[in-house]
């Protein structure tokens, strides 16, 4: 039997999310259980290490490896983690050669070729979607047949692999068109799921919790945002599968809370609708939130889902300059926004907001309405990040064009400022971006509010301590 360890990057919070480690997010990566039911489906023993929630490092990862003694170690890594995800298949390659080493991923995906020459202890890249790639490198393993020799076969689409030296990229598989057919996540094969997993206290109301992604696509063309792994298309579970989904985490694994991580949850009303009348039909006792677009929001829509469970819903509202907006091709007007976010209110609904400094073109104007807006806006919470030009993005490969950008994979995880356009320096962006978050929770109203989460849900304390120490040492910074 084919063995396969599942592995996240082997990142520590503090190199994920930095100054702000002690409020972030060590839910599962979603993608380990969704791959090891396809390998388990496969007919291969499976075993998951998700070592970026768990915040493992490298060297607490490989022993658990050596002692299980893979034959496919497959990694699932972000642009963040993929030095770490390099630095282990070295490792593992070092002890157990005979190991086939596949790396996956928003990464590998915007830039295959770059990433393989860049890191030759990969054996195969998985290009797009996984599932079915991954399905059939297994089933050719299972055969025998060796993806690392000399016979690597050029035909399995959706891979980047070698051939005497170089790097051959085989072609984008065609995206799967029924999701319904693919098995339910192995939520079982998770360490300690779901109660050693938290999300950020901003998007929690109960625990356990867990994440889930009920659509895939995204047909916006924000120019910060790379869309390579599942194209501009939405394809979504049907309402039926979708609530079997959430079903099988609520009376299988006890969850209460789950976070919608479709890019865009409400982009399809229709959808949205059926879901949430099915949710209710059968009365899943559930808590739950969701990304939105506030050009698609709608009252009757967002009050069914509240019916329905849902609490929260989180827009990328990004800047306060209509101008910065167009450039970044957002497609929402300022006017938009503000409808939204008093709607979602109006709805009874909480909302947050991400904000981002440092976009080229950004000005010290644009600074200011940004924070104006952040500040007029009724939103319970927010978040700033900085402009960080990931690889696969319309932005990547023109930063140099307005800005200093530095090309270090290790630090681009959205906080850390890499890019910083003309006419700013490193120092004003950070002291921008604290700014607006010190004026936006140091007011009373927001400070009650948090007061009262807390009150109503004692079991929110420590979490939101936590956040707020991490707020103290980005604001004080």
């Amino acid at each position: 039997m084919l063995r396969v360890a599942m592995v996240s990057s082997p990142l520590t919070l503090e190199q994920r999310y930095g100054k702000f480690s002690a409020a972030g997010n060590n839910q599962p990566t979603y993608a380990l259980p969704c791959l090891a039911s396809i390998a388990r489906s496969e007919g291969a023993d499976v075993i998951i290490i998700d070592a970026s929630s768990e915040g493992l490092a490298v060297d607490e990862v490989l022993p658990i490896l050596l002692e299980y003694k893979p034959d496919v170690l497959g990694i699932s890594s972000t642009t963040v983690g993929i030095n770490a995800s390099a630095e282990l298949s070295m490792r593992i390659k070092q002890s157990s050669p005979h190991t086939i080493t596949i790396i996956g991923g928003c990464h590998v995906t915007a830039i295959a070729e770059e990433t393989m020459s860049e890191f030759p202890y990969f054996d195969i890249a998985v290009v797009g979607e996984g599932e079915n790639t991954f399905a059939e490198i297994l089933r050719i393993l299972q055969k025998g047949q060796s993806l690392v020799s000399t016979d690597v076969p050029t035909d399995v689409m959706g891979t980047a692999v070698r051939q005497n030296g170089k790097v051959i990229l085989n072609g984008r598989r065609p995206f799967i068109t029924n999701l319904d057919e693919l098995p339910l996540p192995a939520w079982d094969l998770l360490r300690g799921f779901p109660d050693a997993f938290k999300p950020s206290p901003a998007r929690i109301k109960r625990f356990p919790c867990a994440s889930i992604v009920l659509a895939r696509g995204c047909p916006n063309q924000c120019h910060f945002c790379d869309r390579s792994v599942f194209g501009n298309k939405v394809r979504s579970f049907s309402a039926t599968r979708a609530v079997d989904m959430i079903k099988d985490l609520r009376y299988h694994y006890g969850v209460k809370e789950i976070l919608m991580e479709d890019d865009t949850f409400i982009v399809v009303p229709g959808r949205v609708k059926e879901f949430c009348e099915r949710l209710i039909s059968e009365k899943v006792d559930i808590t739950w939130s969701c990304l939105g677009r506030a050009d698609r929001a709608n009252l009757e829509v967002m009050k069914l889902m509240k019916r329905a469970g849902c609490w929260h819903i989180s827009y990328g509202v990004e800047s306060g300059d209509q101008r910065i907006l167009d450039l970044m091709h957002k497609g929402e007007t300022i006017p938009e926004i503000e409808e939204a976010i008093v709607l979602t209110k109006e709805a009874g609904l909480k909302s947050k907001g991400f904000f981002m400094v440092g976009f080229p073109g950004e000005t010290r104007d644009s600074l200011r309405l940004t924070k104006e807006l952040a500040l007029r806006l009724p939103l319970d919470d927010i978040s700033v990040m900085q402009l960080t030009p990931f690889p696969g993005t319309a932005v990547y490969a023109e930063a140099s064009t307005y800005g200093t950008f530095e090309r270090d994979w290790r630090k681009m995880n959205a906080l850390n400022t890499v890019f910083v356009p003309h006419g700013f320096t490193i120092e004003e962006l950070e002291e921008a971006r604290a700014k607006i978050l010190k004026e936006f929770y140091f007011r009373p109203k927001v400070l009650v509010n948090k007061l009262r989460d807390v009150v109503s849900n004692p079991q929110l304390f420590v979490h939101m301590l936590k956040g707020f120490k991490a707020l103290i040492q980005v604001i004080t910074k």
